[in-house]
């Protein structure tokens, strides 16, 4: 909060001496540095350490017509034996106690500031299985955050299984920093969405020369997954394989229909000389035709399922229209 505060004090005045009105791009910045600075402050004092924080920032031209800015994201990420047993989805005490420090973050946030709360697993057990508990874990957190009264915060679950290692699952360090639960922060859920999907470029480049290409196999096998929303009371079944991008298709998976995200989709022309310009015949009664209704905008709302495909690391959108 001091970070934010500081921030403020210091935007410069209009020339009639009263305070400027900050820019959105400066409001969302402003909130993601008072947020980090809110955790570590209520994670040390709390818990006595602070998670493993990574900052990122995904630019407006990915992200839907409606958000003109650059949205920064930060990605928390906690031991999953603080959470859980082995083989267990059952809150530990001390787990308890961090989604206590979470959620009097979030008490701070904005109405529609996003969290996704994502679980991942070991290689130990297949990968049906492994996934499934991923998203009983995911869910446990995602529930104890909601039952914790926060309000002002949009929550999705979602599980990974043993997809995305973050060290070679070959020794019993490895399996255990494998094994933990993550919370992706971000001002809009679009840009969280859009951060989650691009996942394969961004932890397996961060990886030595011989576990790239194992954190890339482990991606092909789960191309793709489904965040809920913690609304929902039932848990989601692993979804179909989504099939390759042609032309923004929707994705049909059994009966629910995915809609990706619409980004920003420059439109060039190739300049002519004034020469070859082909003046249009004027009628004796030109009629003009009506305006064209703009198409809309997909979003994602605060109750809406969304499909990560991290093949095709695109983000689609539950629809409605049947």
């Amino acid at each position: 909060m001091r970070a934010a505060l500081a921030v403020l004090l210091s935007a410069p005045v209009s020339a009639a001496g009263q305070d400027r009105i900050l820019s959105w791009p400066e409001t969302v910045q402003i909130e993601h540095e008072d947020r980090l600075t809110r955790l570590r402050s209520l994670a040390m004092r709390s818990l006595g350490t602070v998670p493993r924080i990574d900052t990122y920032r995904i630019d407006r031209s990915a992200l839907p017509r409606s958000i003109p800015v650059d949205i920064p994201i930060s990605r928390w990420v906690f031991d999953q034996r603080v959470f859980f047993d082995t083989d267990s989805d059952v809150l530990r005490p001390e787990g308890q106690a961090v989604i206590e420090v979470v959620a009097e973050v979030l008490r701070g946030e904005a109405a529609d500031t996003a969290v996704f709360v994502a679980g991942h697993t070991d290689s130990r057990a297949d990968d049906g299985y492994n996934y499934a508990l991923s998203v009983r874990r995911a869910r446990s957190v995602a529930l104890a955050l909601h039952a914790r009264r926060v309000r002002q915060a949009q929550i999705w679950q979602v599980g990974f299984g043993e997809a995305i290692p973050l060290a070679p699952n070959t020794s019993e360090a490895g399996m255990a920093r494998n094994r933990r639960v993550e919370f992706l922060f971000g001002r809009r859920a679009e840009a969280v969405g859009v951060w989650l999907s691009r996942q394969r470029d961004l932890v397996c480049a961060g990886a030595n020369e011989a576990q790239r290409q194992v954190c890339i196999d482990a991606f092909e096998r789960l191309p793709g997954v489904v965040a809920t929303p913690v609304q929902q009371a039932a848990p989601v079944a692993p979804p179909a394989l989504p099939p390759p991008t042609i032309a923004r298709a929707p994705v049909v998976i059994g009966e629910r229909t995915f809609v990706p995200l619409e980004t920003r989709q420059p439109v060039t022309m190739e300049a002519k000389r004034a020469s070859e310009v082909e003046r249009p015949a004027v009628p004796k009664e030109a009629v003009a035709a009506p305006p064209k209704a703009p198409p809309a905008e997909v979003v994602i709302a605060r109750d809406t399922p969304v499909l990560i495909d991290l093949r095709e690391r695109r983000v689609l959108v539950e629809s409605l229209e049947r």
